[in-house]
């Protein structure tokens, strides 16, 4: 199958960077467009962390500066992809508010019309996924499209 639109999904991670490279690949071999996203979680207000990509970062730190710089990394990706030959007008950086696993499985792949879902392979062991839950799971899960799960080995 040839993939024209492919969906990847950032957060930071090792994991995630592996993930990237794939992605990469796998977007010039099929000559397709990739959307490089980040989505951050929305927080109540009396809580004493904000969560950015799919982990938390602690609010004691200016949150407009770390969400500039995240969007800065993003657009460093952006370049990065281009480096590895996938023209700029065929990358498209896409950064949100809301939920990792509802946005990577659903809102983002139908805004976009992807075929392919990219993602890193989580970090949490056995237990914190089953406390927590894992976007990777719920995305290979849920998601309508293909998904490919990239481990950092």
């Amino acid at each position: 199958m040839d993939y024209k639109k492919i969906l990847f999904g950032y957060d930071g991670s090792p994991e995630s960077m592996a993930a990237f490279n794939r992605a990469v690949e796998i977007a010039k071999s099929n000559h397709a467009k990739l959307i490089i996203a980040s989505v951050m979680k929305k927080q109540h207000a009396n809580t004493a962390s904000v969560s950015l990509g799919f982990g938390v970062i602690e609010t004691g730190i200016d949150l407009q500066d770390t969400l500039g710089q995240w969007k800065t990394t993003l657009e460093k990706l952006k370049q990065d992809a281009q480096q590895q030959g996938l023209p700029a007008e065929d990358i498209e950086v896409v950064f949100k508010q809301g939920s990792p696993k509802s946005m990577l499985s659903y809102t983002l792949p139908k805004e976009y019309d992807v075929d392919l879902i990219v993602l890193g392979a989580t970090g949490m062991g056995t237990v914190a996924q089953v406390i927590l839950g894992s976007t990777a799971s719920y995305v290979v899960e849920n998601a309508a499209p293909d998904v490919v799960i990239v481990k950092n080995n």
